[in-house]
């Protein structure tokens, strides 16, 4: 009888342990991160599907995180409230240089290539139709740590000869999206953004693409980046690596990255794939330890 009644006891520890790592494992969640690139409540609500998709294919729940700022979500990756981000290149750099952070894939775009380019756009009706015709006006930039947003944009005004201290006034969007709404407001005479933003946006912006012109563009940025936090476990990076090179295959992920971040797929990446990010930011006199 005593016999049995430890067997019992085994049993009921046992499953109960069994259970406790079920729990633990169901209750799991990563947290996956992304910079304003639209308005942060729109932007959680229109990657929940992608969430979603992502949770079913990692069998751990994945959940979205939008920062107020880009440095916000590296100080998320730092801090651990972020466990992987889809952040611009720059961020990715600033990420790795405090915190560690690991590149581990790199986007591309729908030419197949690993990266994208910064432009510099105007209304057709402004007059302005040359970077020297930027003296003495107003532009938007995005963010200190916008890659195409700022820093790309920033360094080929400085090489085309205009010192953005003096020659310009500036002042800082917080979205590409707004930056454009800037623009059409003639808020601003110029904005520094990405590529075919007035396509990315037509849905909220249906009149830009006839009422904007571009006058600049940059050389070419490396890829938006996935980048890992330095805690993040060798298992579930090669999961979510695996993952994500297989969007491609997944016609509504695949969908949903087009239309949020004009991203056509992902490819594997490292460190050195941006050092001129680095070279970039010597140009507009960036300091990366600060």
């Amino acid at each position: 009888m005593r016999k049995k009644s430890i067997l019992i006891l085994i049993l009921c520890v046992t499953l109960v342990f069994i259970s406790s790592c079920s729990s633990s494992k169901k209750d799991e969640v990563i947290s996956m991160g992304f910079v304003p690139l639209v308005d942060g409540d729109k932007l959680i609500e229109s990657v929940e599907p992608l969430s979603e998709i992502l949770t079913e294919k990692m069998g751990t729940t994945v959940e979205a995180f939008t920062a107020s700022n880009y440095v916000g979500v590296v100080e998320g990756l730092g801090s651990g409230k972020v466990d992987f981000g889809i952040i611009p290149p720059f961020a990715y750099v600033l990420a790795n240089k405090e915190f560690g952070s690991q590149v581990v894939l790199t986007s591309i775009n729908e030419k197949g290539e690993a990266g994208y380019y910064s432009v510099i756009m105007t209304r057709k009706d402004s007059g302005i139709t040359d970077v020297k015709d930027l003296k003495g006006k107003k532009i938007a930039f995005v963010d200190p740590s916008s890659t195409s947003g700022y820093l790309f944009p920033g360094a080929y005004l400085i090489e085309n000869g205009i010192d953005i201290e003096k020659d310009i006034q500036y002042e800082y969007s917080g979205g590409h999206d707004k930056s454009l709404q800037m623009l059409l407001n003639k808020d601003v005479d110029a904005i520094a953004t990405f590529e075919a933003v007035d396509l990315r946006y037509q849905q909220e912006f249906p009149n830009a693409k006839d009422e904007v012109q571009t006058i600049a563009k940059t050389e070419m940025i490396p890829g938006i980046s996935v980048t890992v936090s330095s805690e993040m476990d060798e298992k579930t990076k090669e999961k979510l690596i695996e993952t994500l090179e297989g969007i491609e295959n997944d016609p509504e992920a695949k969908k949903i990255f087009q239309e949020l971040f004009g991203l056509y797929g992902f490819k594997k990446a490292t460190s050195e794939d941006y050092e001129v990010i680095k070279k970039t930011a010597e140009i507009m006199n960036v300091d990366l330890t600060k």
